[in-house]
């Protein structure tokens, strides 16, 4: 048993395994069902016992893969191709497109796998892509082709209605945007306009390394980044956001999962540091999602607490949301720092920032590349599909009948279920064959049965003063969080202002200088033109001395001849 929640002694999780056909079950002990969650595991378990298991035709069943997703549209749930046996690894061919142009999906209602063609050109980037879900629309970026070093930055949508692929954008090798695999990519909507936030990935060398990001590259010539491509779904036009706070380093194969229209949360993965590194991480990262700035939260284990999931990459989350309240993460599996496979569930409360373990079978939790994906069945009832997947190092497939397995989790108040206990002690207790008056018993039962209901409402009451206080401080603590995170953009936006005024204080001494060289440069001109005129007339002057000179010596030497003459 599992206990969960905004205070971990109000809630539990009770949940028993059972195996239908190549779907396996894990259902709540109790008796005590939410409806439409019973009736819906009741119609799942007839219609698989009243099979023939031989008879149960392949396709409607699940291939066996790894690296990829599993994403939810209403009631379905869509897989798409994937590492799997018989899929060729080359860039592109007849028998590759033949394969990736099937989807299968898969409804509750129905506990089969059916396989569809589709129309239009898949994507060929099939392994470790990146998928989200907007309305009846699925996106796909990046992926890996299966040969060489071909990964992609490509974004493909499929229309689940008309099962129609449409490439929005092709491959680039000189985008700005890393071509990659294995990072994140989540949806939100602002203005009315639906963005797509591709964050991380491990891939080719990146044809322009933008600021504010890491790039680092690897010892097998791949390159890791933490890179955050934004891409707007109406105009068609790709952007970078800021990064505030603990922003993860170059990362990727972790698991990043929306939790509302502006906030999601991040688990695991491979980290790079400076020095090329690697390390797995076990930190949660909690994101605050805005059309310019991405606000980074790290929730790192504290030293006191055991109760955490360890280091691990290769593994598989999903989100659960039942309520306004109290979001959660649930992961699985994965490989450890050593690339082991790990055997574990975990439940990460957001609100609360604790990790609660889930016992499951090993069918279910020992696995790596595999995907998870949840369906609220009721606001007290949970369907996680576990799917695909290897169960050893030697990258042996999950096959047939474990390849997707259903667990179902139902969860509620445990001081009530205490409370009811209680009670019944009570009764039984006093209502026992005793000796003496019955009426004198049958009156103290009463007025302990009135005693006891007192209790009941006084604990309702204090309850309720419990939730409400919770959410007051739930309130309080997004607040600070909005607080903080519009001091630092008001900080950011400071630091842009004193670097606009810094610019222009360099442009105007520059244009000072520039206009003191001018105004020396006119100067030697004039003192040169000066100096040059000043050298004319003393040429002209030395000239004329020597004119004068010559003269008086010629008249010196007719002096001295008549002279001569005269003797």
């Amino acid at each position: 048993m599992g206990v969960w929640g905004g205070e971990t002694r109000y809630y539990s999780i009770l949940a028993q395994y059972r195996c239908i056909d190549n779907i396996s079950i894990v259902s709540p002990t109790t008796s005590r069902w939410p409806l439409a969650s019973k009736q819906r595991s009741q119609e799942l378990l007839a219609m698989a016992s009243s099979k023939n298991k031989d008879s149960i035709s392949t396709t409607n069943q699940l291939k066996g893969r790894s690296h990829h997703r599993t994403v939810s549209v209403g009631d379905s749930l869509y897989v798409w191709a994937g590492h799997q046996d018989g899929l060729p690894e080359v860039h592109d061919s007849e028998e590759k497109r033949r394969i990736t142009s099937n989807i299968q999906h898969f409804t509750p209602s129905t506990g089969q796998w059916i396989t569809r063609g589709t129309t239009g050109i898949p994507p060929l980037g099939v392994r470790a892509y990146s998928c989200t879900a907007i309305n009846d629309q699925l996106y796909y970026f990046g992926g890996y082709c299966g040969h060489d070093d071909c990964r992609h930055n490509s974004i493909t949508q499929l229309d689940t209605v008309s099962l129609q692929w449409r490439e929005l954008e092709p491959t680039d090798a000189t985008r700005p945007v890393m071509r990659r695999v294995a990072g994140g990519m989540i949806s939100f909507e602002h203005d009315g306009v639906h963005h797509l936030l591709m964050i991380g990935g491990y891939g080719s060398k990146p044809a322009v390394q933008l600021p504010h990001y890491k790039y680092i590259k690897l010892s097998d010539g791949k390159w890791r980044t933490n890179e955050h491509s934004m891409y707007n779904l109406s105009s068609r036009k790709w952007s970078n956001p800021s990064i505030i706070g603990q922003c993860i380093p170059p990362a990727s194969h972790f698991v990043i999962e929306k939790i509302n229209n502006t906030r999601a949360v991040l688990f695991g993965g491979v980290v790079t540091d400076d020095d090329a590194k690697d390390t797995r991480t076990n930190n949660i990262y909690i994101l605050e999602i805005s059309i310019n700035t991405v606000f980074w939260q790290c929730i790192k284990k504290p030293e006191a607490i055991d109760q955490w999931p360890v280091a691990r990459w290769l593994h598989a989350g999903a989100i659960i949301i039942t309520g306004s309240d109290c979001p959660m993460l649930v992961i699985s599996g994965g490989e450890d720092k050593n690339d082991d496979i790990l055997d574990d569930c975990w439940i990460f409360n957001i609100t609360q920032h604790s990790w609660i373990k889930l016992g499951v079978p090993h069918s279910v939790s020992k696995r790596s590349n595999h995907s998870l994906s949840v369906f609220i069945m009721s606001p007290h009832c949970v369907w996680i599909i576990t799917a695909g997947g290897f169960v050893d190092k030697r990258l042996t497939l999950v096959t047939n009948p474990n390849i997707v397995m259903l667990t179902e989790l139902e969860y509620k108040k445990k001081y009530q279920q205490q409370l009811q206990t209680v009670r019944r002690i009570w009764l039984e207790e006093y209502q026992k064959p005793r000796k003496g008056d019955t009426a004198d018993i049958e009156q103290t039962v009463q007025a302990l049965i009135q005693s006891l209901e007192e209790k009941e409402r006084e604990a309702q009451v204090y309850h309720q003063q419990f939730k409400q206080k919770e959410r007051e401080e739930a309130e309080k603590e997004q607040e600070i969080r909005r607080y903080r995170h519009q001091l630092q953009e008001k900080d950011r936006e400071h630091q842009v202002v004193l670097q606009e005024k810094d610019i222009e204080h360099q442009v105007v001494l520059q244009e000072k200088n520039l206009l003191i060289l001018q105004k020396d440069e006119e100067h030697q001109k004039i003192i040169q033109e000066k100096d040059r005129e000043h050298q004319v007339i003393l040429q002209e002057n030395q000239e004329a001395l020597r004119q004068k000179d010559r003269e008086l010596q010629e008249k010196d030497r007719q002096l001295r001849q008549s002279q001569e003459a005269a003797h």
